[in-house]
């Protein structure tokens, strides 16, 4: 967990959006990857008072020995932690994230389930998203960054991922960006627009991330999502800003009828006849 991350954690924990969060289970072993000078920083800029003791073994980072961010959420007052892993260190608890998770004592138990860059190194990535959502209980919190490029994992992921996963589960964005790696421990947030993508050099960075922050609204049953909603050919998505204090949550509504996408294709909007053509709906 480096800088980037643990400076959304602070802001999301300081601006009340992680008031109610308790408890907390990282999919994977995570663990801090920050120098104390810039932790402390972190700390003070947000006027939490944290053991320095605790944390002064980041004083020879990256160099010394790894510990577990549990300390970190610990300071932030979220005191019950857990991960799953494969491997069983650190007092993980054993998962294989290709299969089931159905353990009825996590199932639903938790205010915040995090993705740190750790299922894209599931080969059956759809079934680590699925367990994430499980462990979620409702009203709280998904939490995924994951590698748009150069990351080292099976999968790079887009935005549509991450806004299909919302529409198909009833999630709300609390929170998305990009962000850009420009050595193994320096990183800057931009908003998550991809125009952005075209102005960055890529011979520069070292990475480029994504990251989103959901609010779980309700118990259904997890569903996969269709590109273009190939399920059900009669509805038509896009995305509205509720404007709260911080940051804006997305909501999906219905906003165009099959009609009015038809006749916008013959009139020959570029994006009506991608629709058409990829659902397979005929523009008469």
């Amino acid at each position: 967990m480096k800088n980037g991350l643990l400076n959304i954690a602070v802001e999301l924990k300081k601006t009340g959006v992680f008031k109610s969060v308790n408890n907390i289970i990282d999919m994977g072993t995570k663990t801090l990857r920050i120098h104390y000078d810039e932790l402390e920083y972190l700390f003070n800029q947000a006027n939490i008072k944290f053991n320095s003791n605790k944390f002064k073994f980041l004083k020879n980072f990256p160099k010394g020995k790894r510990k577990s961010t549990k300390l970190f959420w610990e300071e932030l007052g979220i005191k019950n932690y857990n991960c799953l892993d494969i491997n069983k260190e650190k007092d993980s608890i054993y998962c294989d994230l290709n299969l089931p998770f159905n353990d009825k004592k996590h199932i639903g138990k938790y205010d915040l389930v995090t993705d740190f860059g750790n299922n894209e190194h599931v080969f059956n990535v759809g079934e680590a998203y699925k367990t994430m959502y499980k462990l979620c209980k409702k009203n709280g919190f998904i939490w995924i960054f994951q590698q748009v490029y150069n990351g080292n994992g099976f999968f790079h992921f887009d935005i549509s991922f991450f806004e299909g996963f919302s529409l198909a589960n009833k999630l709300n964005t609390i929170y998305a960006a990009y962000i850009v790696l420009i050595d193994d421990y320096e990183q800057f947030l931009i908003p998550a627009n991809k125009n952005l993508l075209d102005v960055i050099d890529l011979n520069k960075v070292k990475s480029i991330d994504i990251t989103y922050v959901f609010r779980k609204t309700s118990d259904q049953e997890f569903k996969y999502y269709y590109q273009y909603n190939m399920k059900n050919k009669k509805n038509f998505y896009s995305i509205k800003f509720i404007q709260n204090k911080f940051p804006p949550e997305r909501y999906y509504i219905q906003t165009k009828p099959i009609k009015d996408i038809k006749h916008k294709a013959n009139k020959g909007d570029s994006f009506s006849e991608e629709w058409i053509r990829a659902t397979g709906i005929k523009k008469k």
